[in-house]
């Protein structure tokens, strides 16, 4: 039954890819930039991120498939206090692909390092979400100097028993080819209210920004090889992060169990947990002011 629920499942992707039409990339430009929005050249990629606020640096790193946006309500209240930087990683937001097609975690953290080496940027209080997590600690591990605090939210660190439809997919021979080309609106809606807890916050601008995004040039190309790299890999690293450290979890995430975060607590040595009930996997999306107030508490009282 898997089987021909498949083939029927790659038979209408295929019809699907016949009757897609692009979205300009000009009009995806001008709708998700802002005032704050700056671009600079890293290492080939032309880099889209915003700088905000003064004061002590926060860095926020966004997850798969999402891009600097995921940040937006969180970035609204830090700016108050902090100066608050955050970019699209290649292959997403409105960077686009590596022009070399670097997606490994180690390519992800030398990008994290011209990034904020050319933003003059030696201090940082870093925050990873999912994806961003992962290369968050593994940042914390390589330039441990650079880190003055880490937090991670729904962080990827641990091997991963299952992983959402979408990756899972793009994993696949045959459906990889076709999701580099094809990736219809209505799987966005689908793959948003599995990650959120709450349905009802999945409405259609939210649902519309991870679309629009995902069709920026070389975006949906990007995403094959970005999730086919070595991303639950390593965990046997963890307990050598010397960062003190908040681990937030939703704990209603179905693809990274709550268990996770306390995985974390327990290999990294100056570490606590903040779980969040019926909370999903974006708790700084689903739960803005609860998981920020919760974050400034830690890096004021980490900073004292």
């Amino acid at each position: 039954m898997k089987i021909i629920t498949s083939i029927g499942l790659l038979f209408t992707m295929f019809f699907l890819v016949a009757c897609d039409e692009g979205i300009d990339s000009s009009w995806i430009e001008s709708k998700y930039q802002n005032d704050a929005s700056s671009f600079v050249l890293i290492d080939g990629n032309r880099v889209h991120y915003r700088d905000e606020g003064e004061g002590d640096v926060v860095v926020l790193i966004h997850g798969t498939a999402s891009s600097l946006h995921t940040w937006d309500k969180w970035a609204n209240i830090l700016t108050d206090k902090y100066r608050v930087i955050r970019m699209d990683l290649t292959g997403f937001g409105l960077t686009g692909p590596d022009h070399a097609g670097r997606y490994e975690v180690s390519d992800d953290v030398a990008f994290l390092n011209n990034f904020l080496n050319t933003l003059s940027i030696t201090k940082a209080h870093l925050v990873g979400s999912s994806l961003g997590g992962r290369i968050a600690w593994q940042y914390a591990l390589e330039y441990p100097n650079n880190v003055q605090t880490l937090a991670l939210l729904n962080s990827l660190g641990y091997p991963q028993e299952k992983w959402p439809p979408p990756i899972q997919m793009a994993q696949w021979p045959v459906f990889d080819e076709i999701m580099k080309r094809f990736s219809p609106r209505f799987m966005y809606e689908i793959g948003l209210k599995d990650v959120y807890y709450d349905a009802s916050l999945v409405t259609d601008s939210l649902v519309d920004r991870y679309y629009e995004i995902s069709r920026y040039p070389g975006n949906l190309a990007a995403f094959p090889p970005r999730v086919k790299a070595s991303l639950d890999k390593d965990s046997g690293l963890i307990k050598h992060i010397k960062a003190p450290t908040l681990i937030m979890w939703g704990e209603e995430d179905l693809y990274f169990p709550v268990e996770n975060a306390y995985r974390f607590e327990q290999d990294i040595n100056d570490a606590y947990v903040v779980a969040y009930p019926n909370i999903g996997h974006l708790p700084m999306e689903e739960a803005p002011d609860r998981s920020v107030k919760d974050y400034i508490d830690f890096i004021e009282r980490k900073s004292n």
